[in-house]
């Protein structure tokens, strides 16, 4: 059940970057959460499923998620949003990145004459 609630934290933690970003960064941090919940199950089953993830395990990892998703994200998530809006680190590194390719851009094409 530990790792189902672990599952809900970080899910309700990512939630706000995957809102604020779009098309491939959202689909790279939910690829982030299923290979990071898979490793889990799989860590968990090699050390105490003895090589196997029983049905209810996976029960008690699920019932763990969705009581953190019923429990504690109503009350938690408001917080983790105004965290993530007040770290504002996606748009200063969107910026940065836009400055540098355009800086980029600048020295690779200095009058247009170079672009196919």
């Amino acid at each position: 059940m530990l790792i189902g609630l672990a599952a809900g934290l970080l899910y309700d933690l990512l939630r706000p970057p995957r809102r604020s970003l779009r098309g491939l960064a959202a689909f790279g941090l939910d690829a982030l959460f299923c290979l990071l919940l898979g490793a889990a199950l799989f860590l968990y089953a090699m050390s105490l499923g003895e090589g196997r993830l029983g049905i209810g395990a996976l029960a008690a990892a699920w019932t763990g998620f969705f009581a953190w998703q019923r429990l504690f994200s109503p009350r938690l998530l408001p917080i983790f949003v105004k965290l993530f809006q007040y770290m504002d680190i996606f748009p200063r590194i969107r910026k940065k990145a836009k400055k540098f390719f355009e800086k980029m851009q600048k020295r690779s094409f200095k009058n247009g004459k170079d672009a196919l």
